[in-house]
């Protein structure tokens, strides 16, 4: 099985080609020290993948930043 690259990609579109391809994902935020994903409820924000790392098979963990 191919895995795609998600690097770079709104979390959106990466998540749409992952489910595609079969892949399962986990989403680990980046986020700064002392903030946390609550901060950001509520707020128009972009998510985008920063890290693409292959956990096992057809696993990946996404690391995401807020923009």
């Amino acid at each position: 099985m191919e895995i795609p690259q998600v690097l770079a990609l709104p979390l959106k579109e990466a998540a749409r080609r992952l489910d595609g391809a079969g892949c399962s994902y986990e989403v680990q935020p980046l986020l700064p020290p002392r903030a946390s994903e609550a901060d950001f409820e509520g707020r128009e924000v972009r998510r985008y993948v920063v890290r693409q790392q292959q956990l096992s098979a057809n696993r990946l963990a996404l690391t995401i930043v807020y923009r």
